[in-house]
């Protein structure tokens, strides 16, 4: 035998190989589970179901819009205003996302990527669409993935207008 300490290492190399459980099994359903919570809040939201998507969001979530009236209150209440403002105001809105990514890490599930929000403004007579990057953080709750952190950046260099909610001298 020309090398014993090589093969003995190449021989325990081999059987932890071998004896490991297959990484990522786990993870795979967990990507997968993660996947389909967000493609149905998506879902909710393109058909207008509001409380659907409400359902998807925990009730100590933050929001981090670049234009929404609420952006940085706590909770899903806040959300839903903002969500209700939006609604409101607006006709036919379809949010759209390419170059998806989720990732599983414990407990805490990561979805990001691209949106592309077409909407009709009450008043206007023109499709306006926004685009940009989003961030959905969900932690895993009682057997489900909930939106413990939602941040939405547009996409070019101009500051988006502020927004508040507050009446004028407050």
């Amino acid at each position: 035998m020309k090398n014993p300490v090589r093969l003995l290492t190449l021989s325990l190399l081999g059987l932890a190989l071998v004896g490991a459980p297959a990484a990522g099994e786990g993870d795979v359903a967990d990507v997968a589970s993660l996947r389909n919570t967000f493609e149905t809040a998506v879902a909710a939201l393109n058909g207008g179901d509001l409380d659907g998507f409400l359902d998807t969001v925990h009730e100590e979530a933050l929001s981090f819009y670049a234009c929404g009236p609420t952006s940085g209150k706590q909770g899903r209440e806040a959300c839903a205003i903002d969500w209700n403002l939006f609604f409101n105001n607006t006709t036919g809105a379809e949010f759209r996302t390419s170059r998806e990514q989720y990732r599983v890490i414990g407990g805490t599930g990561i979805a990001y990527g691209e949106y592309a929000l077409s909407v009709l403004y009450d008043g206007k007579e023109r499709m306006t669409v926004h685009e940009g990057r989003y961030t959905m953080t969900y932690i895993h709750v009682d057997g489900r993935w909930q939106i413990i952190m939602q941040h939405n950046t547009p996409a070019g260099d101009d500051p988006q207008p502020v927004r508040s909610m507050r009446p004028p001298g407050r």
